[in-house]
């Protein structure tokens, strides 16, 4: 718990840093992109949590690719992480059809009003490729790599499983968006985003669903890390998953007439109540599968 507790201050320490560089490096960012003020200071952040972590990691004498889930030999790697892309793409496909067969989601009128709609749907899917495994290789080398390991060496592996899954799910309802003209924007901006990070959490039961699904996503990804003892997996699989939401999410929007939209959830429109059964299953088993394969094997 003692770990654990030293990487909640890491990210304390991520985003009071982070609040505190933002206008400089946004006002730098101006000469080139207009870029919302909490969007710059997301990205510090997470520039200053990998730097926080590896200086923690080194203290610890664990600063080392084992420790972060990169040990095996890197075309196994590259192997396990395509499939695992390949698997998260293939997870989604069920969840897909049953949000669209339910009719939970519609088409967007850009999407239909589009010339090329083919051209239209490429563009979207090349954004959701770049998000996929940017997002995947940050979130799991952090969450099920570092964490996993100095948690599992200090509190076993139960503790390794669900206490950076817990993490993980709730750092995607910290809120602090915070759009101003540039004219407005000052160097307390980025402060405000610091101290509206956990808006959203004076209403918990509003992303209660969301926050179950990703939870559910972490115990899987956790899973993969213990069996595999490697991240390769977690991240094709991460990247595959995210890659399909938000290609959906930006290709249909959620629609709130039909009466089973709390089916998808208030987050995002796809991960919701529906997505938390699905995955928990998909969890089950293949823990149930991989267990027989190692015993077997043993």
């Amino acid at each position: 718990m003692r770990t654990f507790l030293i990487f909640l201050g890491l990210f304390a320490v991520a985003a009071i840093i982070s609040g505190l560089i933002t206008y400089p490096a946004w006002s730098l960012l101006q000469t080139f992109a207009d870029v919302p003020v909490h969007r710059v200071m997301n990205r510090i952040g997470m520039l200053v949590l990998a730097v926080t972590t590896i200086l923690f990691l080194r203290r610890q004498g664990l600063a080392n690719r084992e420790t972060l889930g990169y040990g095996m030999p890197r075309p196994l790697f590259i192997r396990q992480m395509l499939f695992g892309f390949a698997a998260g793409v293939l997870l989604m496909m069920p969840l897909v059809a049953a949000i669209f067969g339910f009719e939970l989601r519609t088409l967007s009128a850009k999407f239909i009003a589009s010339d090329a709609q083919a051209l239209f749907v490429a563009k979207l899917i090349l954004q959701g490729l770049l998000t996929g495994w940017v997002v995947a290789f940050l979130e799991e080398t952090f969450c099920r790599g570092a964490m996993y390991t100095v948690i599992q060496r200090e509190s076993g592996l139960l503790a390794a499983i669900l206490l950076p899954t817990f993490l993980y799910a709730a750092t995607h309802f910290l809120g602090g968006e915070l759009r101003l003209p540039a004219d407005q924007v000052t160097y307390l901006s980025g402060l405000q985003v610091t101290a509206n990070l956990f808006e959203r959490f004076a209403t918990p039961w509003e992303f209660f669903d969301s926050f179950l699904a990703l939870s559910a996503l972490g115990v899987l990804l956790a899973f993969i890390r213990m069996r595999t003892n490697a991240i390769a997996g977690c991240i094709g699989l991460h990247a595959g998953g995210v890659t399909v939401i938000v290609t959906m999410r930006n290709l249909s929007t959620v629609d709130p007439q039909n009466s089973l939209h709390w089916l998808v959830g208030n987050y995002d429109g796809v991960i919701g109540w529906m997505a938390f059964v699905w995955i928990s299953v998909v969890a089950a088993v293949y823990w149930w599968v991989s267990k027989r394969v190692v015993t077997r094997d043993a």
